[in-house]
């Protein structure tokens, strides 16, 4: 019995570390640009959903960059107006390895930004 309880926790140890599920974290849209850079070494992530929220309805252009080895490469862009809510779902699988920066940018600064963002 014992053996078998060992044999169970080291599975699901194993299947925590295979499956990494989702997770969110929010930033305050203090200034033009909202940057996450990946530090983990051995992980590898990719954003699912980036959402804008602004205290106010407003106008605003919104972009959504990886910047890795210093080059910036655009995966997304938005202009909205009389918004306080947007949304950006990406239309591919971009990972982000150890380094890479996801940078988020904004004309308004009346707000905040959720990432949501798996492990691959």
């Amino acid at each position: 019995m014992k053996r078998r309880s060992l044999s169970i926790i080291g599975f699901l140890i194993i299947a925590g570390a295979v499956y990494a599920a989702p997770w969110a974290q929010t930033y305050p849209l203090k200034g033009s640009t909202v940057a996450v850079t990946n530090q983990q070494v051995n992980t590898v992530w990719m954003p699912e959903v980036v959402l804008w929220k602004f205290t106010a309805a407003t106008n605003a252009s919104l972009t959504v960059s990886r910047v890795s080895q210093g080059n910036t490469y655009l995966i997304g862009s938005l202009t909205v107006t009389n918004a306080s809510t947007v949304v950006w779902i990406p239309e591919a699988d971009f990972p982000f390895e150890y380094g890479d920066v996801l940078q988020m940018t904004s004309t308004a600064t009346n707000g905040q930004i959720q990432i949501i963002r798996k492990g691959n």
